[in-house]
């Protein structure tokens, strides 16, 4: 075929990912499971129906899947009585790949147990890791026979084609189109609900570099080892003689920075189903709220000083969860919207907690401490929570691409603030400061072991929205203040805080639900896949038995 032949083929082919469903909220491979649409989902469908909103299409081919009928049902107003309503084909070929005892793993537990590489060729090609479902020959050859059978022929008929399926299934097809050999196949990332139309593929797959996206993918996964190497690195460059001392406010911006794009991967939509929950709203009231000023006043009725370590354990007792959970709860395999939720709710708490615990345990400079502690720690996470909810609901496919693809800047954000920070320190005070650190980065963990649910899916989140304060916001604070010596502890507590996340990632396999537990149906809404009878009254084809139907056609 000629190359404007073909160009002017492909450019009458769309294809389209589903928008985001509930297993993607979670960052658990769905497969052939039935999970919906989330809120997002549904708003990341109706900006691609508004985009192509006149576009005239012939017809559309469409996964049984619901994420995938629902988000096609959405752009092309099935139930429409309109004459240029496309056939819809329903295509059981078009269904994602069964991933066998992948299903509803959580991703990053995979790339951390198998690495990046390994996990890669499971999801793309076969994998001794991978048990059950289809081998990746399976999944081509149907793949590959709606694409001969089905959509080739349309095009060539001189027909304008979408298929909405899934991020496997496009990424097949791509390569078909692309001609490339199995052993170059590689996630090309592609967003929920974004629409790439056939001649644009090329350039689309030349933007995207297999092996830089595998790196950041460990960074993510691995942020501890980042953390630590930033830990390193600023001490080394303080030995050396580097001593730097970073205004406040740069790093409340590299704070911000970071807490936008860890916001923007999270399902905000769903934020009031978690922040209503009673057991979250028990716990953060008991920890953030309770605990924290029944100790300050014992602190302050014991008239220690504002220097001493009662005194400082008792800032970081009442010091809100840091948005560095979320990350921390994606990749230890959380639900991470619970952690969200105790991450807002406790920021909402430090309003009183916090504030009352500066005031019981400083005894000078007390009313610029509670304004600070009000602004960067509630202040930050509301407005960065109000700004991210609203850049979702005016741009949802670009922002929830935004945030997936640059997860590690994130990463790298809070590795500056940490090496920054680092060239403050206080090499000498070691023995004084380091102690205090590590006992305050132990004790927090005790109470968030003490404090989870037991046996609940949301134990994990609990224990790590509990276990990582923000810190970053106490070095602020105590920046600002002229807290000298809890300004140091602050920092050197980043050294055992994120040492023991290595501990962390050992002991969240106690607490993780696993893939088989029977309560992820209720959690993630999955359904009985539905048969064709029981979809929208649209003129819909559903083509269930291929073989019978080249049969018959024979």
């Amino acid at each position: 075929m000629a190359e404007h032949d073909e160009q002017e083929l492909l450019s009458r082919l769309f294809m389209v990912r589903h928008g985001e469903s509930t297993c993607n909220s979670v960052h658990r491979i769905a497969g052939q499971r039935d999970a919906p649409l989330t809120f997002l989902g549904r708003i990341q469908a109706e900006k691609v129906a508004g985009r192509h909103r006149g576009r005239h299409f012939d017809r559309v081919y469409v996964s049984p899947l619901t994420r995938a009928y629902e988000t096609a049902d959405t752009i092309f107003r099935f139930d429409a009585h309109e004459a240029d309503v496309p056939e819809v084909v329903v295509d059981e070929r078009l269904m994602e790949r069964d991933f066998g005892s992948y299903t509803l793993e959580s991703k990053s537990i995979l790339q951390r147990r198998h690495g990046i590489a390994e996990y890669e060729r499971a999801m793309n090609a076969d994998s001794p890791t991978m048990h059950g479902g289809e081998t990746f020959q399976q999944f081509k050859d149907r793949v590959h026979a709606f694409y001969e059978q089905e959509l080739l022929p349309a095009l060539r008929r001189g027909d304008t084609v979408c298929v909405v399926s899934h991020k496997y299934v496009v990424e097949l097809i791509c390569r078909f189109i692309l001609d490339r050999p199995v052993d170059e196949s590689y996630d090309l990332r592609l967003p929920n609900s974004q629409m790439l139309q056939g001649d644009r593929i090329h350039s689309y797959v030349k933007n995207e570099n297999k092996t830089m996206n595998m790196v950041y993918d460990w960074i993510v996964v691995n942020h501890p080892v980042v953390f630590c190497a930033g830990l390193a690195a600023g001490l080394l460059a303080n030995l050396a003689g580097a001593r730097i001392s970073t205004s406040p406010y740069v790093l409340l911006l590299l704070l911000v920075l970071a807490s936008v794009i860890t916001m923007c991967r999270i399902e905000l939509e769903n934020a009031r189903a978690f922040v209503t929950d009673r057991g979250t709203l028990r716990s953060v009231a008991l920890r953030y709220l309770a605990l924290p000023m029944a100790y300050a006043a014992l602190v302050r009725w014991s008239d220690a000083g504002s220097t001493s370590t009662a005194a400082i354990a008792a800032v970081f007792l009442a010091t809100p969860s840091s948005v560095v959970a979320m990350t921390v709860s994606r990749c230890l395999g959380g639900m991470i919207m619970p952690t969200f939720a105790q991450v807002l709710l406790s920021s909402l708490a430090a309003t009183l907690s916090f504030s009352a615990v500066l005031a019981l345990t400083l005894h000078e400079d007390v009313a610029p401490a509670i304004a600070i502690s009000a602004a960067t720690s509630t202040g930050v996470v509301t407005a960065v929570y109000v700004l991210v909810k609203r850049l979702r609901e005016r741009s949802p496919i670009r922002t929830a691409k935004y945030g997936e693809r640059n997860g590690y800047v994130a990463v790298l954000l809070l590795s500056a603030f940490i090496v920054l920070v680092c060239l403050k320190l206080d090499l000498d005070g070691f023995t004084g400061y380091a102690p205090t650190a590590a006992g305050i980065a132990v004790g927090l963990r005790l109470v968030a072991t003490l404090l989870k649910r037991r046996r609940h899916v949301q134990t994990l989140d609990d224990y790590t929205a509990m276990t990582y304060p923000n810190v970053f916001v106490v070095v602020i604070i105590a920046a600002l203040t002229g807290n000298g010596p809890l300004e140091q502890v602050a920092i050197w507590t980043l050294l055992p805080l994120f040492v023991l996340s290595f501990f962390d990632s050992w002991y969240a396999r106690h607490l993780v639900v696993a893939p088989d537990d029977p309560r992820w149906p209720d959690v993630l809404g999955l359904k009985d896949r539905p048969s064709a009878e029981q979809r929208a009254t649209a003129p819909v084809r559903a083509i269930e038995d291929p073989d019978a139907r080249l049969s018959a056609r024979s």
